[in-house]
């Protein structure tokens, strides 16, 4: 009896393979994150915001006519408060104005958002532009 409580004690406590296999992917993934970080922080810029407009589509309406946008930061900042103003122009002459504010576009995203008018903004010559925003 006392001898089978000694090879108990000395037995070793080997892990099972499952172990081995969760401590190797918890490993690669922690090295893949650090060195994700460690890249981004090496060729990042730190441009400030670059905005650009994109018009996806253009709808009717009840009430009149929806513009699709994408706004595009292919900056290395986030933006806030991005005001994008919209007109219609027949010529020189200003048919109808619109405008709207997204609240924040994160560096190297995009964000989407609808502008409304009341005259079929394909009739006319439609510019979309990005107005202003502030650092977040």
């Amino acid at each position: 009896m006392t001898r089978d409580n000694a090879s108990k004690a000395t037995d070793p406590i080997r892990p099972h393979w499952v172990e081995w296999l969760t401590g190797l992917a918890a490993t690669t993934i922690v090295v893949a994150v650090i060195g994700w970080m460690a890249f981004e922080a090496m060729t990042s810029d730190d441009r400030p915001p670059e905005l650009a407009v994109l018009i996806l589509a253009i709808d009717p309406q009840l009430s009149g006519w929806r513009v699709m946008i994408e706004v595009r930061n292919s900056g290395d900042q986030a933006a806030a408060a991005v005001e994008i103003k919209a007109a219609l122009l027949d010529g020189p002459e200003l048919v109808e104005e619109a405008g709207m504010t997204f609240d924040y576009v994160a560096a190297g995203s995009t964000s989407r958002g609808g502008l409304l008018f009341v005259n079929n903004p394909s009739l006319h010559q439609l510019q979309v532009v990005p107005s202003g925003f502030t650092e977040p």
